[in-house]
């Protein structure tokens, strides 16, 4: 099978992702940055306001976690999304991602134990869901999908279990 058959057989995720990501993130981060900023500025320099070499420390620590934040927050989420693809089969399940490090996680759909759509409130927004597949093993999701989709896929694999239970 070529590659390019081989490519069909995977499904991306809903480009809303991107949107999703954005946001969680650059919440997260603002938050980040607002916890450093206290501590340091209140609690911090106050105490230690005579260390010169602290205060720069602090300055340069500080625009080092606001350029990483923008760089995750609006970013990341653009070359995440480009790496980001899941395929469902009749014996598996199989996840690619990664950006620096890529990962093929092949889930048996003999092993699934339970499955959830769960719905943030940022992904209500836009209108996607994951997906995650509990295993004795750990869980994992596919991200940023419609609730449609969702609801196909879980359906599909509830089937394909049932299957395989019958013919055990």
């Amino acid at each position: 099978m070529s590659n390019q058959d081989k490519s069909k057989m995977y499904e991306n995720i809903n480009k809303n992702a991107i949107k999703t990501w954005i946001i969680g993130r650059f919440i997260a981060s603002i938050i980040i940055i607002a916890v450093y900023i206290v501590g340091m500025y209140i609690f911090v320099i106050p105490k230690f306001h005579n260390i010169i070499v602290l205060k720069y420390a602090i300055h340069i620590l500080a625009l080092i976690i606001i350029l990483i934040s923008i760089l995750l927050s609006f970013i990341w989420p653009f070359l995440e999304y480009k790496q980001w693809r899941y395929g469902i089969f009749e014996d598996k399940i199989e996840l690619i991602k990664g950006i620096i490090i890529r990962k093929r996680i092949i889930i048996s759909i003999s092993r699934i134990q339970n499955l959830k759509i769960e719905q943030g409130p940022i992904q209500r927004i836009y209108g996607i869901t994951s997906v995650n597949i509990i295993t004795a093993g750990g869980c994992h999701g596919i991200p940023a999908i419609t609730l449609k989709e969702a609801e196909k896929i879980t359906e599909n694999l509830k089937r394909i279990i049932q299957v395989g239970d019958e013919n055990e």
